[in-house]
C-alpha cells in the first residue's frame, strides 16, 4: 500500500496527504501546521502565512507573536487549536495532541477521506501520556543511531545542572546559552532551585510572558538595556543567559560558561567539561534512540518514513525500525539511498 507522507528537501516540509503540510512550506497544501518554534522547524514560514492556512497550539501561536509577527493576531488564516480539536483541511481532518517537547509542541494526526490516519511526531519526548494512532507516520530522527542511547535520567541531568551552577556562581557570574524550550526549561529549574539576578534579552523576556502565562514559574528577568542591568552587570554574582538569536558574549571577562545542548558526548554523564570555566550540559526534550523506537511502536504505525532532514540520522532509524520492530521504514526523499523502495 501506498501512504502519501513524506519529507522534502530543502525546507523539511512534512506532508501528510494531499492537503496538510507541517513545519514547511508546499505550494499544492492547503494547511500548514506548526509543531512548534524551533528554527529548524520555521522555513518559508512567512510564504505560507501569505498563501496557506496556518494552524498551531494556542502556547505556540503567542510564541510567534511575542516573536515574530506582529499583524499574526489580525491574521484570519492563522488559528489555534486546542488539543483534541478537529480542523478542516479539505477533505483531510486535522488533530493535534502534545509532544511533550517544548510549550505548545504538538504530534500532528491526519485523517484522509478514505479513512487513512497519517501522523507525524514533530519533536517530542519520552514517555508521553498520549500518542497518536496511525496507519503511516513520519518520525523525528534527531537520536536516531543506536550509538544515542543515554544512561542517565534527565532528573539526574537537572540536579547536576543546579549543582554546576551553585560552583560556578560562587567564583563569579555564569554565562548559559540555550535553544528555545530548553532554556525555558532552565530558566523554571534556576527560579525553583537559585537565589540570583537574572539579565536576558527583551525578546527573552517577552518569550517568558508566555511561559509564566501557561504555568512555567520563571523568574523576572531584568532587560540588558536597563539601568538596572548595569547595575548588577558590576557584581560578580549574576547569570545571563542567552536564546536562538541572542549574541553570546566574545569575553566571559571572570565569568563561565553552561551551553545546554540536546547533543551528549557520553551517554553515561550530562556534563562535558573543556575547561574549569566552560562546560556543556545534555539537557534536552528529546526521546532518545530507545524512546524513538518505543514512540513508533506505540503508535500502531503499519509504514514509517523517518525525517533525514534534521539530524540525518533517517537511515539508521529506518534500519532499526524494520529489523527490531518488523515495520516497513524507509527515510525521507530528502536522502537518496540504494535498496530502499518508496
Amino acid at each position: 500500500m501506498k501512504y502519501p507522507i513524506d519529507v522534502t528537501m530543502p525546507s523539511g516540509a512534512v506532508s501528510l496527504g494531499p492537503n496538510v503540510v507541517c513545519d514547511g512550506f508546499l505550494l499544492d497544501a492547503i494547511v500548514r501546521v506548526q509543531t512548534h518554534i524551533h528554527v529548524d522547524h520555521m522555513d518559508q514560514f512567512h510564504t505560507s502565512k501569505g498563501k496557506q492556512e496556518i494552524i498551531a497550539s494556542e502556547p505556540t501561536i503567542k510564541l510567534l507573536i511575542a516573536e515574530f509577527d506582529a499583524d499574526l493576531p489580525y491574521r484570519v488564516n492563522v488559528m489555534a487549536l486546542r488539543q483534541g480539536q478537529t480542523h478542516e483541511a479539505g477533505s483531510s481532518k486535522v488533530t493535534l495532541i502534545p509532544s511533550g517537547h517544548m510549550l505548545g509542541s504538538v504530534q500532528v494526526l491526519t485523517e484522509l477521506e478514505c479513512g487513512l490516519r497519517l501522523g507525524y511526531s514533530g519533536d517530542f519526548q519520552w514517555p508521553l501520556h498520549d500518542v497518536i494512532q496511525v496507519d503511516g507516520l513520519v518520525v523525528d530522527s534527531t537520536y536516531g543511531s543506536p550509538n544515542n542511547v543515554r544512561r542517565f535520567t534527565q532528573g539526574a541531568c537537572e540536579e547536576q545542572f543546579v549543582g554546576l551552577l551553585h560552583r560556578l556562581l560562587a567564583r563569579g557570574p555564569v554565562f548559559i546559552k540555550a535553544h528555545r524550550g530548553t532554556l525555558q526549561r532552565a530558566l523554571q529549574i534556576i527560579s525553583d532551585e537559585v537565589d540570583c539576578p537574572i539579565i536576558a534579552s527583551q525578546r527573552l523576556s517577552k518569550e517568558a510572558g508566555v511561559y509564566r502565562e501557561f504555568g512555567y514559574t520563571i523568574s523576572h528577568l531584568i532587560d540588558y538595556r536597563t539601568p538596572e542591568a548595569r547595575e548588577v552587570l558590576k557584581s560578580d554574582r549574576h547569570i545571563r543567559v542567552y536564546g536562538t538569536g541572542d549574541n553570546a558574549p566574545s569575553d566571559l571577562g571572570k565569568g563561565s560558561k553552561i551551553t545546554l545542548s540536546a547533543y551528549f558526548t557520553r551517554p553515561d554523564d550530562p556534563v562535558t567539561e573543556y575547561s574549569d570555566r566552560a562546560f556543556a550540559v545534555a539537557m534536552s526534550n528529546h526521546a532518545d534512540f530507545e524512546g524513538t523506537l518505543d514512540y513508533v511502536k506505540s503508535t500502531n504505525a503499519k509504514f514509517v518514513v523517518t525525517d533525514n532532514t534534521r539530524g540525518g540520522k533517517g537511515y539508521h532509524l529506518a534500519a532499526a525500525i524494520k529489523q527490531r520492530l518488523g515495520v516497513e521504514a524507509r527515510p525521507s526523499s530528502s536522502v537518496e539511498m540504494k535498496g530502499w523502495g518508496a
